[in-house]
């Protein structure tokens, strides 16, 4: 065996260390971005009893799939890439789970630092690539020769992996670089030429003789000179009793107290808080369709329409004087300008960890609790506190109100891509997953999603930072995630632009995609501003018309198709859609730009007139 075989067999078995600390710490599932970087990584991980490994040609794909997977486990989800380009196509992933605090290990190799800038393949700058959105960035040694490095190995890969899921949870990254030889039996150096110093001998079997002389292992063995296992025992915060007696002395002041719930993942717990609180009098609790609150957590299911109302008298009389806010970003643009318009004082941000975000500009307290540990003992606490006021009642008579508008309007508007949502949702089985794309889609869901009486059981979106891509992939690996039905409702810009969520050979057949293809960016149709600019200059550079049909995407990927463009035969296609199949299935429904946008207006005026 040469030195560099040595060497390569010695760094694999470090790499297999690795592996198996990551099984020993809870991950079950990584995504791999095939290359010849990362070749002694995925292997490793590959070999490694107790892990899942999944490939996925496109890393912008791969990425948003490990986002869905983790995004329904809780658990972290490791993702690996080779080199240079393919790396920064995490980015896009990894920014949503930074701001959505998901989970996720990004194991990328990058070549030896010595190789960086020096006009060698696939050689970018890997170091903290992806800062500031990671909980943390890290980085392997290049050489493990020595007992230290390989114990700082695994130290570096634990560490990395704790700071996925505490103090907060999103994504970490560790860059691998990896020398020659990355496959077995392959003595060559970087520049691919054995490199012999002038009495013939390799400087591979030269460096690796020192270094088992140095360190007393034999060839192949890995270079530990103790084992290395540390358990993270997280903890979660509270607040002091002078703190407790701060907050109740504000509680009791407040006749008007308004909780606004943004993205969280369903929470039991939480909901049965929020609950108990919602049947004072003097609470109101509303909530985007990413909080996961519906039925249970409040009667308010409305709040966004609600909110849409123009009448002066009515918005005042909402305005609460004591606002507590948590969660991630919400959906209704209504609910910011409400807060914004009307502030309260005082205003408590819930925030278990990391910056406490101030959307409202309103934030007079910062609070590091968990929302359900904060909520179920507020609610022990205000149990038998006097609660004289009618703000609930205000409320609740406007909930019935704006339900009874728009059940009314669903069965009247023209056919379009708001009704089909609402129809869509409420052909949902109940208990299953539903996942929404950006733009249009994700808008309809806030205002109609519990339209009708229906209760969503589980909803995600990637509103981290909202953009369109990535959408197919992360429901892709929400199905993955278990084998609960989970339906994707998406445009037809955000479903193109990440059709390579489907490219590989892991798209589960538990998964629905429901297609609203206008064949163009119809929100630009609709929200305010595009649609004041030259006709034909906002449809060539705003509306960006396209002509395509998923028909040939289903038939590439092997999903089984329909298509349909009016009320009957939706309503027909939705009756068996949501059956148990061997495939996974899409619906497409085609609609007319100007039709969807000509009734989206008239459903917001009919919201404007809410008293």
């Amino acid at each position: 065996m040469t030195g560099q075989d040595a060497l390569f067999s010695q760094r694999q078995a470090l790499l297999h260390a690795l592996a198996r600390l990551c099984a020993a710490q809870g991950l079950t599932d990584f995504i791999i971005a095939p290359g010849s970087r990362s070749a002694p990584l995925t292997a490793a991980l590959a070999q490694q009893p107790g892990l899942r490994c999944r490939v996925v040609y496109d890393e912008r794909a791969a990425g948003h799939i490990a986002l869905g997977l983790a995004q329904q486990s809780g658990r972290p989800v490791g993702l690996v890439c080779t080199s240079g380009t393919a790396a920064l196509n995490l980015a896009p992933a990894l920014a949503e789970a930074f701001y959505q605090q998901v989970p996720l290990l990004a194991l990328t190799a990058d070549r030896p630092p010595e190789w960086v800038d020096q006009q060698d393949n696939q050689a970018i700058h890997q170091r903290r690539l992806y800062e500031p959105h990671v909980r943390g960035s890290f980085e392997l040694p290049v050489d493990y020769g020595h007992p230290d490095a390989a114990w700082h190995a695994q130290r570096v890969m634990q560490e990395a992996i704790q700071r996925a899921v505490w103090p907060l949870p999103g994504p970490v990254h560790v860059n691998v670089p990896l020398r020659e030889p990355l496959y077995p039996g392959l003595a060559r150096s970087e520049t691919g030429q054995s490199k012999r110093d002038e009495t013939g001998q390799s400087k591979g079997d030269e460096t690796g003789q020192s270094e088992r002389e140095e360190t007393g292992q034999s060839e192949g063995a890995m270079p530990l000179s103790r084992s290395f296992s540390r358990t993270l025992l997280p903890a979660r915060p509270q607040l002091s009793e002078p703190a407790w007696d701060a907050l109740l002395a504000a509680w009791r002041l407040a006749t008007r107290k308004l909780i606004v719930a943004g993205m969280v993942p369903r929470d039991d717990r939480l909901r049965q808080a929020l609950g108990e609180l919602s049947t004072r009098p003097d609470v109101a609790v509303i909530a985007d369709v990413t909080a996961n609150l519906f039925p249970e957590g409040t009667p308010l299911h409305h709040g966004d329409a609600i909110l849409g109302t123009q009448d002066a008298a009515t918005r005042r009389a909402l305005q609460p004087d004591l606002v507590i806010s948590f969660g991630g970003p919400v959906t209704s643009k209504y609910v910011k300008q409400f807060l914004r318009g009307l502030p309260p004082h005082p205003h408590w941000r819930l925030q278990p960890a990391g910056d406490a975000p101030d959307t409202y500009q309103t934030v007079t307290y910062v609070l590091p609790m968990q929302p359900d540990d904060f909520f179920v003992e507020l609610a022990r606490r205000t149990t038998s506190l006097p609660q004289p006021s009618g703000y609930a009642a205000h409320w609740q008579r406007l909930e019935r109100s704006a339900g009874q508008r728009i059940d009314r309007f669903l069965a009247q508007a023209k056919f379009g891509e708001f009704q089909a949502v609402g129809r869509v949702l409420h052909a949902l089985p109940a208990g299953s997953r539903l996942q929404v794309g950006n733009s249009m889609p994700i808008r309809y869901a806030n205002l109609i999603g519990h339209a009708g009486g229906r209760a969503l059981h589980s909803v995600h979106s990637n509103r981290g930072v909202s953009g369109i891509d990535g959408a197919v992939s992360t429901a892709v690996g929400a199905a993955l995630a278990s084998d609960a039905l989970t339906t994707l409702v998406v445009g037809d810009l955000g479903f193109f632009y990440d059709r390579n969520g489907l490219w590989h050979a892991h798209v589960p057949p538990n998964l629905r995609i429901v297609l609203l293809n206008n064949h163009g960016g119809g929100i630009f149709d609709i929200i305010d501003g595009p649609d004041r600019l030259p006709a034909e200059l906002r449809r060539a550079y705003f509306l960006t018309p396209q002509p395509l049909t998923a028909e040939r995407t289903a038939a590439d990927h092997g999903l089984d198709y329909r298509r349909v463009a009016d009320a009957a035969s939706l309503e027909r296609a939705l009756a068996t859609f949501f059956h148990p199949s061997p495939r996974p299935a899409l619906l497409e429904i085609e609609t007319d730009m100007a039709v969807n946008s000509q009734v989206f207006r008239q459903f917001k005026e009919t919201l404007a007139n809410i008293t």
